[in-house]
């Protein structure tokens, strides 16, 4: 992602209020779960960039879907972004706030993907196999994705290690075709 200082402009100021309230880690885990909701539903996002639609009903309809179910930081983060009319930035706020979360903490992003969910010891096990890996301390989020049919895609950083079934499946009917 090429650097935006806009885009780093709200990142910075986001991770500037959630710093003193202790609320970083919450904050990202909370940008992680949006940025998945608006990939798996482009609408509410291209609602959101729509210059038709009044401000006053974005921040209601922002307020009515997310109010009390995400951190307080986030909401205003997603409603400043609309009035702005800079809603169409808002994953790559995200992106540059995991990245400044990374610099200032010493500590990177990761996350695993697999078919179900993983329980917290085996989550915890990866975590800390990837923090001796990487030197740096990982900060895992979980997705679910029955596409990969099994196995688990884990991505820390910009490195990606894909064991996914899918893959391997793709790999061999490659083989075959040639």
């Amino acid at each position: 992602m090429p650097h935006d200082p806009i885009n780093s402009g709200y990142a910075r100021a986001l991770f500037d209020m959630a710093q003193p309230e202790g609320v970083v880690s919450r904050v990202e885990e909370e940008l992680f779960r949006l940025r998945e909701l608006l990939k798996k539903n482009p609408d509410l996002l291209e609602f959101l960039k729509d210059p038709n639609i009044q401000h006053e009903g974005k921040r209601k309809a922002l307020s009515d879907l997310f109010q009390g179910r995400v951190h307080p930081l986030v909401l205003n983060l997603l409603i400043t972004l609309s009035d702005q009319d800079r809603a169409g930035r808002v994953l790559n706020v995200i992106e540059e706030f995991s990245a400044q979360v990374a610099s200032a903490t010493e500590k990177v992003s990761g996350e695993v993907t697999t078919v179900i969910p993983l329980d917290d010891a085996t989550l915890g096990r990866l975590a800390t196999e990837l923090s001796r890996i990487t030197g740096k301390s990982v900060q895992l989020f979980q997705r679910v994705d029955p596409a990969i049919l099994g196995g688990a895609i884990i991505k820390v950083g910009e490195q990606i290690i894909d064991g996914s079934l899918r893959r391997k499946l793709n790999q061999i009917k490659e083989r075959l075709a040639q």
